[in-house]
Order: C-alpha cells, then structure tokens, then sequence
C-alpha cells in the first residue's frame, strides 16, 4: 500500500511538473522568438541517465523532447547517456541539473 501511495505520489508530482514547465519553456521559446536579436547558446547536452528500466529511460527521453525547446537526439545502447539539443543552454551544468531534478527523480521513484 505504501508503494502505491509512494507511486501515485510521484506520478501527480511528474504530472504537475511537466505541465508547469511546458508553460515556463513555452514563454522562454517565445521569448527567443520574438527578440529582435536573439541573445541564446544552442547547444547539445549529454546528460548522464541513472534510470535502471528501459521504460523509465525512454520515459526520461520523451519528457525531454516534449519540453518546448529540447528534443532528444539520441540515447546511447547502454541506456547511460541522453544526448539533448537545447535551443537555449547557457550553463550544460545548469541544464543537466535542471532535467534530473524535475524529471528523472520523479521517473526514478516511478520504478521502485
């Protein structure tokens, strides 16, 4: 029972966090889009994955993608690295961070 309960948790929690940051990304990309002369750092970000299922990895890779301003380029055989452009990343560091908090944390409590 608990383990549910963890679950469900962690499930509203990914949920939440994924609709406030689709709104946060969104006005970030509009931003860039409307700025006479764009002042962003594209780059490609390699982000360590310490997810253990293949669903959670692919779970990890598709919020990624659907985030407004990120697509997953690849994720690697072993399921250790997600390879990420990012149309405005400053800091990788700061980028990675950023992905592990909001996501692979909740996706990670998802597949105890």
């Amino acid at each position: 029972m608990i383990r549910l309960l963890r679950k469900l948790r962690a499930l509203v929690a990914l949920a939440a966090i994924f609709l406030y940051d689709i709104v946060i990304s969104s006005l970030a990309v509009a931003r860039i889009v409307v700025t006479p002369v764009p002042a962003q750092a594209p780059a490609i970000v390699r982000i360590p994955v310490d997810l253990r299922t293949e669903w959670g990895v692919a779970m990890f890779a598709y919020f990624t993608s659907l985030t407004p301003g990120s697509t997953c380029l690849h994720v690697s055989a072993d399921r250790k690295q997600l390879y990420l452009h990012m149309l405005d990343a400053p800091s990788s560091d700061a980028a990675i961070r950023r992905f592990k908090t909001l996501y692979e944390r909740w996706i990670g409590e998802l597949e105890a």
